[in-house]
């Protein structure tokens, strides 16, 4: 069976950035399993894979643009450290998480601290990379 909307697809895959270092990697540990066409997944990988079938195995290269999309200036924001719980330790690449208006959790990283504002960047971590897949096909429902 062939990779298509809606299909259940289970495959591994090593992750690499630009300059070869492994970032990721499900090879000798459990695969990842999602629904094609579901957004589960980036979309240059999601593209790439479909209409493979089990058994496929290759490399490519993702662009930012449909990896994890370039950064967005708007995502990068202050607070002062009066906003964080006690409990939050304040320094730059810890992760701090809230929630938006909807109720959602976000996630920023802390890529700044002075004496009076904390700079918090809600940008993926791999955002503006371009990235080098491994992946190989297992299954497909």
């Amino acid at each position: 069976m062939r990779i298509k909307k809606g299909s259940r697809v289970t495959f591994h895959y090593e992750l690499r950035d630009e300059k070869g270092n492994v970032l990721d990697s499900t090879f000798g540990g459990e695969p990842v399993i999602y629904i094609q066409g579901e957004g589960e997944i980036i979309e240059g990988l999601e593209e790439f894979m479909e209409g493979e079938e089990p058994g496929f195995e290759a490399k490519v290269t993702i662009p930012p643009e449909k990896a994890y999309g370039v950064s967005n200036d708007d995502l990068i924001v202050f607070a002062g450290p009066e906003n964080f719980d006690d409990n939050v330790e304040i320094e730059v690449g810890s992760a701090v998480e809230t929630e938006d208006p909807e109720g959602n959790t976000v996630t920023f990283r802390i890529i700044e601290v002075t004496e009076d504002k904390v700079y918090l960047d809600g940008n993926h971590p791999l955002a503006d990379q371009t990235l080098d897949y491994k992946v190989e096909v297992l299954e497909v429902h």
